[in-house]
């Protein structure tokens, strides 16, 4: 590539923004506008600095922030490489009154955006997004549940909702929890608008400027665009076969000021990965020595296939761990419904925010939900996904088995498969060939906080029929033979 598109990078030191800053989102749209592709070396910082005329030092800064963002990597000796950061969708527009915004939407992984965009298209098969498979979908006898219900009590729906949450579900729920293992008391519980509101929540209660959270590699990128939109910092660390390693955890935790370690342990999004007990011990006897909270996201636990799970480590610590169970995986995604348990002081701080963002709970689908688990129709139903959802994952290894290009981790439960595709195909790429197939899936990279995992893939096996589960997993091998023979 010749130093013409170097002078496409135009900066301004007039503007508020700082220089580093102008050139690292320049060449991010360089990047996502296919002008400079994944593998390309950057010249290096001093020859940099003479094509942009700035001081080598803000091409350091420029460099460390594309790192953060995944952009770039370096490799020290060989330089710095483009790789492929999380994909936008659209271009900032731009308002008519600028105005600086203390939000960094900017900053969002605008992947998620695509994932639900996709995931709309009744065109194509769903392997991205997470969904009840059709023949065990609850939606007839939820509904049905619910009417009934209604019926019998209208004044429900002309009642205030308590920001906690509905009384008799919040009730309910000390029975529920103790399926995981989770003892808690009334004061200890609250409802909320699904995980997501759970997690905005606790980063408005926890977190500042400068504070900094741990969470796993890859990991839920919906969860980091909560963290960083506080203006806090993440640190991440990669799994292995028993879950977040610890080698490194202990440093982490002595040279920075973390709030709290955010882990996913069962059932992990997007790996599978289950962590072991003593890795759950461990993992939460440094949280203790170091005075830092653990938030455990447990949307999965219920979802297993063989042995149940070991328990959650709020069963191993409560007074550390702040525990949120979410019902849109046992259901379907739209029920956004999701238990907190935390110590009770906790909890009311956490009320008093809640408060100001929404004043009232969503009474409709909590009575609705209510009504569903006292009927004994919610564990009935889980029973159910269990026994479709094994037999689905017994297809997926058939598949899986017979394909030269997919190797994939198989999970003991939960929804998602972790798939390795051929080094010389990148993810992004190859589900712009997959969707003109009539296929979607998410690409690893969008799941990692450093632009890793390229290529790898995550699967979702539980929402298409399993007629389409199966042409799904045909069509992406098909999709990288295309890609390997340029027919795209």
């Amino acid at each position: 590539m010749t130093q013409n598109i170097w002078k496409e990078v135009v900066i301004n030191p007039q503007e508020k923004t700082p220089l580093y800053k102008q050139i690292s989102n320049q060449i991010e749209l360089l990047v996502h506008d296919g002008q400079l592709k994944p593998g390309f070396r950057l010249p290096s910082e001093r020859t940099m600095a003479k094509l942009l005329n700035v001081s080598r030092m803000t091409i350091t800064l420029a460099n460390e922030e594309m790192k953060m963002k995944g952009i770039v990597r370096s490799h020290q000796g060989s330089g710095t490489f483009i790789l492929r950061g999380t994909r936008l969708k659209e271009k900032e527009v731009q308002l008519d009154n600028p105005v600086d915004f203390a939000y960094p939407t900017g900053e969002i992984n605008h992947g998620m955006d695509e994932i639900m965009s996709l995931g709309q298209d009744q065109s194509l098969i769903n392997l991205g997004g997470v969904g009840a498979a059709p023949e065990v979908h609850p939606g007839i006898e939820f509904s049905q549940c619910f009417a009934e219900h209604l019926r019998r009590n209208p004044v429900l729906l002309q009642l205030p909702s308590p920001t906690q949450g509905y009384e008799p579900l919040r009730l309910e729920m000390i029975n529920w929890l103790k399926k995981v293992g989770v003892t808690a008391e009334l004061n200890e519980i609250m409802m909320v608008s699904g995980a997501m509101q759970g997690l905005d929540l606790i980063s408005r209660l926890f977190l500042k400027p400068g504070d900094f959270v741990i969470m796993e590699e890859p990991g839920f990128l919906a969860a980091a665009d909560a963290f960083t939109a506080t203006g806090a910092k993440i640190l991440r660390i990669t799994l292995d076969e028993e879950g977040i390693r610890l080698d490194s955890l202990e440093n982490m935790l002595m040279q920075f000021p973390v709030k709290f370690i955010y882990v996913n342990p069962t059932f992990q999004n997007p790996t599978g990965i289950t962590m072991s007990l003593e890795r759950r011990k461990q993992l939460l006897h440094l949280a203790k020595k170091y005075g830092v909270f653990i938030v455990e996201d447990d949307p999965f636990s219920l979802l297993y296939y063989s042995e149940k799970p070991d328990p959650p480590i709020q069963t191993l610590g409560s007074d550390h761990v702040i525990y949120i169970q979410s019902f849109s995986k046992y259901l379907y995604p739209e029920l956004r419904v999701a238990v907190l348990v935390a110590s009770e002081g906790i909890i009311r701080h956490l009320s008093k925010i809640k408060q100001r963002v929404d004043l009232h709970s969503n009474n409709l689908t909590q009575i609705a939900l209510h009504a569903y688990i006292t009927g004994g129709l919610l564990e009935t139903h889980i029973q159910k996904l269990r026994y479709g959802y094994a037999q689905r994952l017994k297809e997926v290894q058939l598949r899986v088995k017979a394909s030269s290009f997919l190797h994939c981790q198989i999970p003991k439960g939960g929804v998602f498969l972790w798939c390795r595709i051929p080094k010389e195909v990148p993810a992004e790429r190859l589900l712009e060939v997959a969707v003109k197939k009539g296929l979607t899936f998410v690409p690893g990279n969008w799941m990692s906080g450093v632009g890793l995992y390229d290529h790898h893939i995550r699967l979702a096996f539980t929402h298409p029929s399993h007629e389409g589960l199966k042409k799904g997993l045909d069509l992406i091998s098909d999709a990288i033979s295309a890609y390997k023979a340029y027919q795209f």
